[in-house]
């Protein structure tokens, strides 16, 4: 009996000791458990809201850059038509300058073909026959040349 009874208080001794939790002993346990739940809730719903936030306004910038993007890229495709217009008009100046300087060299290159002298008498202003054959010779030696300059002497 003596281990029986040993059993017996020792059970006793370990129901006395353990006892029964009360509802403010859990209660004191577990508050600050919700209470640090619920400031991670609050903190994690905030931390949503800032990702949302910087979301939308990078997506609004994105946006912007875009528009703004292929306003510079019509911008730039215009100025190209614009400089391929100024080159085209410039290539054609250019163009219009050489022959315009070959011209303006070649005015200055020429030669006689023919030379003649015709004579007035004194205080008269029409020709002799003398000279009326000499400016018909000139004539017909000129006409069959090309840009023939004619000299003609009067005295």
């Amino acid at each position: 009996m003596n281990r029986t009874s040993l059993v017996i208080c020792l059970a006793a001794s370990m129901v006395a000791t353990v006892g029964c939790t009360s509802k403010n002993y859990v209660k004191n346990q577990t508050t600050p458990l919700i209470n640090k739940t619920n400031e991670l809730d609050d903190l994690t719903a905030k931390n949503t809201r800032d990702i949302k936030d910087v979301d939308a306004r990078a997506q609004a910038g994105i946006q912007a850059v875009n528009a703004k993007t292929d306003q510079v890229e019509q911008k730039a495709q215009s100025a190209a038509q614009n400089a391929g217009q100024a080159q085209q008009m410039a290539d054609a100046a250019s163009g219009r300058v050489g022959v315009l300087t070959n011209t303006v060299a070649n005015l200055d290159n020429y030669h006689a073909v023919a030379e003649t002298s015709v004579k007035f008498a004194f205080n008269r202003d029409n020709l002799t026959t003398k000279a009326k054959e000499a400016l018909d010779q000139l004539a017909s030696s000129i006409s069959s040349t090309r840009q023939a300059q004619p000299t003609t002497t009067m005295i």
